[in-house]
């Protein structure tokens, strides 16, 4: 804050990129803004470009929670400050004078029935990124004895936050679409049959799936304390810490580690979480996925098991299991009638996604994985 009570610039535009991960920070970026430039309150829609109506809102507003919930619902669509806003490209600002005259104004049944009973007149509206066939709507609301906001307010200041601001919605906007794909990985996890636990470098579980919440909880060998998945004995829990260092390392290498003293022959393989898997997200910190299970109760592996585990495609999870299975890359790619080359840019890409290096690195690992059963010739 400064000597006025203003918040600072920097802190200002700090808080607006907080705001990219979490909506709390979101809101007071908002209200701080709104602040800034000098206004009465924020209200931000999120507006469905293809149904053109409001999905979501949020506001700083005094105004009567059901006369917000009137403007969303009825008002909102043939509000024309919404149509200017949309007309403008994403990240530009709209000041509402410009466009709609004071002649405009006095005949207008919106703003003499609504806004200017509810003190609002002039709007300096943001056309931002949304997600997902959305666009964020947001303006900043002075009451009509104020002054119309002009290019000129807190210049340069007003047009630096706005452009950071706009920067900060499109990372938003893009984190929110990758954090609903994440959701779905997960969702897919929780239908095997095996358990998995994703952690990070320091062995802090971030997700465990059913199969796992119900596995873990029974067991007494390994299991969830303080936050972290750790084995009972201590030459386990070192080994099984190395494991999920290694997969999470700069250059991540997958393992696999069978405990000591268990009469259920239990195992565990780290496997590295990789970007392209659906559920990581660019962000992140290194993360790596545990599969955790007796070696003696597996689940037949199947081509949908490797997708999911490892996030490969279709045809590279056919290729990982028919060389898991066996058969040689030559004899794959005539079956598959795929040229061999197509074969082998899969199998550096299925190398790639599992943390092995070699052909024999990834049939170990696989044939190491506690839950999977794997059906050899012969």
């Amino acid at each position: 804050m400064d000597d006025m009570g203003k918040l600072s610039l920097d802190a200002l535009i700090s808080t607006c990129y907080d705001g990219v991960l979490d909506d709390a920070r979101w809101d007071q970026a908002l209200r701080d803004f709104n602040q800034w430039a000098g206004g009465i309150g924020f209200h931000s829609v999120t507006w469905d470009r293809a149904r053109h109506c409001a999905t979501r809102d949020s506001h700083s507003l005094e105004t009567p929670p059901d006369r917000i919930r009137e403007f969303v619902e009825k008002l909102a669509p043939t509000d024309p400050r919404v149509a200017l806003m949309l007309r403008q490209p994403v990240g530009h600002a709209l000041r509402c004078h410009h466009h709609l005259s004071d002649r405009y104004v006095a005949r207008s049944e919106l703003y003499n029935d609504f806004l200017l009973p509810n003190g609002v007149r002039y709007t300096y509206g943001l056309h931002l990124d949304g997600a997902d066939g959305t666009s964020e709507l947001l303006a900043i609301l002075r009451s009509p004895d104020r002054p119309p906001f002009e290019d000129a307010d807190t210049a340069p200041e007003l047009e630096i936050i706005t452009k950071h601001l706009a920067r900060a919605a499109r990372l938003r906007a893009g984190t929110r679409h990758l954090q609903a794909q994440a959701a779905m990985g997960m969702s897919v996890l929780d239908q095997l049959e095996m358990a998995i636990v994703i952690t990070d470098e320091t062995s802090h579980a971030h997700y465990l799936n059913v199969a796992a919440h119900q596995q873990l909880g029974t067991a007494r060998n390994v299991g969830i304390r303080s936050g972290k998945f750790t084995a009972l004995l201590p030459g386990d829990d070192q080994a099984v810490r190395r494991l999920i260092e290694n997969a999470t390392a700069p250059m991540p290498v997958a393992g696999s580690y069978r405990l000591h003293g268990d009469k259920q022959h239990w195992g565990i393989t780290a496997l590295p979480l990789r970007e392209s898997h659906a559920c990581a997200a660019p962000w992140q910190r290194p993360m790596a996925m545990l599969t955790v299970g007796e070696l003696d109760r597996r689940v037949t592996l199947g081509p949908y098991t490797l997708k999911v585990l490892f996030g490969l495609s279709p045809a590279e999870a056919r290729l990982a299991q028919a060389l898991a299975e066996g058969r040689e890359l030559t004899q794959y790619a005539q079956d598959a009638n795929v040229a061999i080359n197509t074969a082998r840019t899969q199998l550096r890409h299925i190398f790639d996604k599992t943390g092995c290096r070699r052909q024999a690195d990834l049939l170990r690992r696989l044939h190491a994985i506690p839950a999977l059963r794997i059906h050899a010739p012969g």
